[in-house]
């Protein structure tokens, strides 16, 4: 019935009204893909939603290609760089193979050995020991506000937020990764108040704290996706401290991620609207773009304001277009990435993120997002979409496609098998892994992954260093980890 309904529409008038419409048999293909790693380890009995690559693949390879796609084949998605894919009927499906190719690797990488064992390796010689949670639900609170003062004062001397330092300092960087400080102390609180399962006058005075603590970050990071990241921190706190999903629960948290999801986007997209650009405010300039962002969201009516949230919604999740920009451009633009120093970025960044910027203030950016940009999209005031596929395409071809998603794989099991697979569960390797899983960015360079990883997760090291001087300052102990 699917084959016989697709023929006809591929072969009626409805082509002249969707250009497009002739990839819905590609994005189907691409879908069964995405579900056979979910699927296998569903009739395994390993399916965990926090799961590497569980979930990568329903937070954003999913939304990202499929849901995106279809969006584009729809017409809902028209970004004004569609023109820039020659020969689009050839390159948008030659963009989902290089996507299956690179989601297949990163899968083959996943489920080899080699991650496991490296993984199990690694766990005897982390901490066995670890305190109850009870025990850190002050400390947390502590990192959080100590994550929210780093973030204002990324925000005033322009680190953070929507804007960017067209010269990055040496310190830019340090300031930057503080602010997670603010990630962590949400999901400690989060794991605790999961893990005791009653919610006292305390425990609602946590929640107040944090949902006061996520408002004016959200405001003030001018970023569509800001309330979707507290949905994911209490989705994944409330599932590693080993709360249950069941149909209730998941209804109620699909209300609160479509409600997330609008508000975000409609606050988001004006506040980058009247802002205009990127270029560095004062703070009180800063303030004032978010008065003004209320006025214009306050002119919508209810039925304007979801029409334009989900128009803004289908482009933001249209990354297959982004992508086939790349694709059918990549080799034309090759001779002039030097120029933009983009030139082998993935060598360049993976060999020189050890040395921190403040030893070396001249340290390459390799992989510049608005350099990309200018580059491929002839407008460097914005960040669009590459993905890693995207990335290991400009750098090695189609071969480096699969081959270096096939090693990213590798490292997704060692980081799951080493903290939270076959492990005690214990806040502080739950917390550790939730940093660097929320660490990684399927929408950037692949040159990225590996060093933005490693520098979350010191980050991370030195907050549970801080968490664990304040429950020792207050007289807790460790106990061993629950098993």
């Amino acid at each position: 019935i699917i084959v016989a309904a697709l023929a006809l529409i591929l072969n009626s008038d409805l082509t002249s009204y969707f250009p497009y419409i002739y990839l819905l048999p590609w994005i189907l293909a691409l879908l069964l893909v995405f579900a056979t790693p979910t699927l296998f380890l569903y009739s395994r009995g390993r399916l965990k939603f926090y799961d590497p690559l569980v979930y990568a693949t329903w937070s954003y390879f999913f939304p990202a290609f499929v849901i995106g796609g279809f969006m584009l084949a729809g017409g809902w998605s028209q970004p004004y760089y569609l023109s820039f894919i020659q020969d689009a009927a050839t390159n948008l499906p030659y963009t989902i193979v290089l996507i299956m190719l690179g989601f297949a690797g990163m899968s083959l990488g996943y489920f080899s050995s080699l991650g496991v064992k490296l993984g199990a390796t690694a766990s005897r010689f982390l901490p066995s020991r670890d305190f109850e949670p009870s025990a850190l639900l002050t400390a947390g609170v502590v990192l959080l506000l100590l994550g929210a003062f780093n973030f204002m004062v990324a925000v005033a001397i322009g680190v953070s937020g929507y804007q960017h330092l067209e010269i990055v300092e040496s310190y830019s960087g340090l300031v930057f990764l503080t602010t997670l400080f603010w990630m962590q102390g949400s999901f400690i609180i989060w794991y605790v108040l999961f893990s005791r399962g009653d919610f006292s006058f305390k425990s609602l005075l946590m929640v107040g704290l944090l949902f006061a603590a996520t408002i004016v970050r959200a405001l003030f990071s001018g970023n569509r996706s800001a309330l979707f990241l507290v949905f994911v921190i209490v989705i994944l706190a409330f599932v590693l401290s080993g709360g249950k999903l069941n149909f209730q629960k998941t209804a109620i948290a699909g209300i609160c991620l479509s409600v997330c999801l609008m508000a975000g986007m409609i606050y988001g997209t004006t506040f980058r609207s009247v802002k205009g650009t990127e270029s560095y405010s004062s703070v009180g300039e800063y303030t004032d773009n978010i008065y003004e962002t209320f006025d214009e969201v306050g002119r919508f009516d209810l039925q304007s304001s979801v029409q334009f949230a989900l128009a803004g919604l289908a482009e933001r999740l249209d990354t297959l277009s982004s992508v086939a920009v790349v694709v059918s451009s990549y080799e034309q633009l090759q001779p002039y990435e030097e120029s933009y120093g983009l030139d082998n970025n993935i060598w360049k960044d993976i060999s020189t993120f050890f040395v921190p910027r403040i030893l070396w203030n001249e340290k390459p950016v390799a992989s510049e997002p608005r350099k990309y940009s200018d580059l491929y999209f002839n407008y460097g005031d914005n960040s669009f979409a590459i993905t890693p596929v995207g990335d290991l395409l400009r750098n090695y071809g189609p071969i480096g496609v699969p081959i270096g998603m096939f090693l990213f794989g590798i490292v997704l099991r060692f980081i799951y098998r080493a903290l939270i697979e076959n492990q005690p569960r214990s806040i502080s390797r739950a917390t550790m892994y939730f940093m660097l899983l929320l660490s990684i960015s399927y929408e950037g360079f692949y040159g990225v992954l590996i060093p933005f990883m490693f520098k979350v997760g010191f980050t991370a090291v030195i907050g549970l260093l801080i968490v664990g001087l304040i429950a020792r300052g207050m007289g807790h102990r460790r106990v061993p980890a629950q098993a």
